[in-house]
């Protein structure tokens, strides 16, 4: 069993909003997990098969993107973009989760219960075993809601794995009267149910206000989509009732309305209940792909919205986590070992990587590590850092300019250790935990 350590942290973001500081400064890792926080002292780093240091550099745990479109695979037909998905990878979104398929000719906005079903079915196979960049942890397969669907249908996804309803109102039915029966079959069977908000957005997609998301109560809906709007936000008066009358999970999106998620936040933050907000990016659609969404609107939120830059970045990883139950997003005992290094750009007026968000800047990522496996010292394009990590004793960074700007990154040794190719072996399933409350 592959073990590691991660030393020389200057600060441990744990991705808890309740506790986001930790005042550790190491970690072991073995197998793929975190088993350890603590000093450097208190692990066997002469046994480590990595000793990791971070030259006091941020950890804070990947990041989780809430919101995503995608195809079957790593292919945006919208913008015709190959390895979208990668490339959100390699800047820090180690795991990514469906709204809905989409892809030229799916059977998204039909009474298709058969083809809906096997999309669906499908899509989770594949991401079961598909990783992309070798290591991105794709939650695929969410369901879009149309007439004709059974407890049967529902039974049988659930049986194959699936266990997401695509955003309701984003296509398909969105109806109370209409989808209550279904949503009952859904939450019966453990199915995480999203459900659009605000105007529509695409053709065959709906209107959503406040009286929808009333009518069929917070015990049905697991997480307002696009809260901010997807990209057209609902009236402010609207969005004050779901903020007031639930405690519904609301999603902040990149490729949404600013003003919007800005007034949410504040309004949030003025009522403690800043555990509430996840963050996606709603690419590829509408927008186009953005790789480092996640990170910039964590940015954009700590900066305009006076947010400790900590508590953004668990908005980014544990609020998601915890929604959804994933055994990712915290850096915890247990969890899975998918962490970042981060730090402030040079040149940046920020000490460090939470002072550089909290003044606005984009920070820089010297460390991917997904699984316990480092999968990029730095990103296609992304941001410089001021510091690199050394490796058992080597320094890994990048400084030739067409490496910096085009990748991927190689940092010595092969970044792709999470690939089913390494021992013949498929890579584990993204792990899910039972559901906890705030």
């Amino acid at each position: 069993m592959a073990t590691r350590a991660i030393i020389g942290i200057g600060k441990l973001v744990t991705g808890d909003i309740h506790k986001p500081l930790s005042d550790a400064t190491a970690i072991w890792i073995d197998d793929g997990y975190i088993k350890g926080i603590g000093k450097k002292d208190d692990f066997p780093l002469e046994s480590a098969d990595m000793v990791i240091d971070v030259q006091g550099m941020t950890v804070c745990p990947g990041l989780i993107d809430a919101h995503v479109h995608n195809t079957l695979d790593d292919y945006a037909p919208q913008q015709r973009e190959i390895g979208w998905l990668e490339n959100a990878l390699l800047v820090g979104t180690t795991t990514i989760i469906s709204e809905g398929e989409q892809g030229p000719g799916f059977p998204r906005f039909f009474d298709d219960p058969i083809g809906t079903k096997a999309t669906a079915i499908l899509a989770k196979r594949i991401f079961d075993r598909f990783r992309p960049a070798g290591a991105l942890k794709m939650h695929g397969g969410a369901l879009v809601l149309v007439n004709g669907l059974t407890r049967d249908d529902f039974q049988e996804m659930a049986d194959a794995g699936v266990w997401l309803v695509a955003e309701i109102g984003g296509g398909g039915l969105y109806k109370p009267q209409d989808i209550a029966p279904m949503l009952q079959w859904a939450k019966e069977l453990g199915f995480f149910v999203s459900m659009h908000f605000g105007a529509r957005s695409i053709p065959g997609s709906s209107t959503v206000s406040a009286d929808e998301i009333l009518s069929l109560g917070e015990g049905m809906i697991d997480k307002i989509a696009h809260a901010n709007g997807g990209s057209t936000a609902a009236p402010w008066d609207v969005t004050l009732e779901v903020i007031e009358q639930t405690s519904i999970p609301l999603e902040m999106i990149h490729n949404g309305n600013h003003k919007m998620m800005h007034r949410i936040v504040r309004k949030l933050k003025e009522r403690d209940e800043l555990h509430r907000i996840v963050l996606g990016t709603d690419c590829p659609t509408g927008q186009g792909a953005v790789p480092n969404g996640i990170m910039r609107t964590a940015v954009f939120i700590s900066s305009m919205d006076d947010v400790p830059a900590e508590q953004a970045l668990a908005m980014a990883s544990g609020n998601t986590a915890r929604i959804y139950g994933l055994n990712t997003g915290l850096i915890e005992v247990g969890r899975e070992a998918d962490i970042l290094a981060i730090d402030y750009p040079p040149g940046s007026v920020g000490t460090d990587a939470l002072e550089a968000m909290e003044n606005g800047d984009t920070v820089g990522v010297s460390m991917v590590m997904v699984d316990g496996n480092i999968v990029s010292v730095k990103g296609r394009d992304g941001r410089p850092t001021a510091r690199n990590i050394i490796v058992n004793g080597k320094e890994l960074g990048i400084s030739n300019i067409n490496d910096y700007l085009f990748g991927p990154p190689n940092p010595g040794f092969n970044v792709y250790e999470a690939t089913f190719f390494g021992d013949g072996k498929p890579p584990r399933v993204p792990g899910r935990l039972p559901l906890k409350s705030a």
